[in-house]
């Protein structure tokens, strides 16, 4: 269990860690093994990234770009798929608004999302391990919480790709 809580007396409101206070932690093992435990199926493409993150200076990890082909080939299907239910409204949403505004400037937004998925589900995790610290969750509770509030929904990721599907087969025809 990660360990970024310190305790602060009753009735005082502490800011939440910063995501560098978790890279320069003591116990990476942990951490790690908490991510693993929020990322569900696939842990080590995601880890991979955290090891990226952890490795870098803070103005490295400001610049940091992963692929996720899962995200520019489905679209937002992905993040309802990993349970990152706002990034995928804005990636519903965010085209439709730049399109309006700027024409065609919408179809870049699937890069951009693609380049950036990896590291906000990492964050996202991050936060999560933040929460679970917070909320003072350790053994089969921290699990059971990371477990629940990370891994993959199989309903929200196939009705978002009939969505998809739908919207696609729109377009075409």
């Amino acid at each position: 269990m990660s360990t970024i809580v310190d305790n602060v007396a009753p009735g005082r409101r502490r800011k939440p860690p910063a995501y560098s206070e978790i890279f320069s932690a003591p116990d990476q093992q942990s951490i790690r093994e908490d991510l693993a435990t929020f990322f569900g199926p696939r842990a080590e493409a995601y880890l991979d990234v955290y090891d990226k993150l952890h490795n870098a200076t803070p103005a490295e990890r400001a610049r940091l770009r992963t692929w996720s082909s899962p995200v520019f080939f489905g679209s937002f299907t992905w993040f309802f798929f990993r349970k990152m239910y706002l990034y995928g409204a804005m990636l519903i949403f965010t085209p439709l608004l730049l399109s309006y505004l700027f024409g065609s400037a919408g179809g870049a937004t699937s890069i951009v999302f693609a380049m950036f998925a990896k590291r906000w589900y990492v964050n996202y995790g991050l936060s999560r391990i933040i929460k679970a610290d917070q909320l003072g969750l350790v053994g089969d509770e921290r699990t059971d919480y990371l477990q629940r509030a990370g891994g993959v929904s199989w309903p929200a990721g196939i009705f978002a790709g009939l969505i998809y599907g739908f919207a696609v087969a729109l377009v075409i025809v």
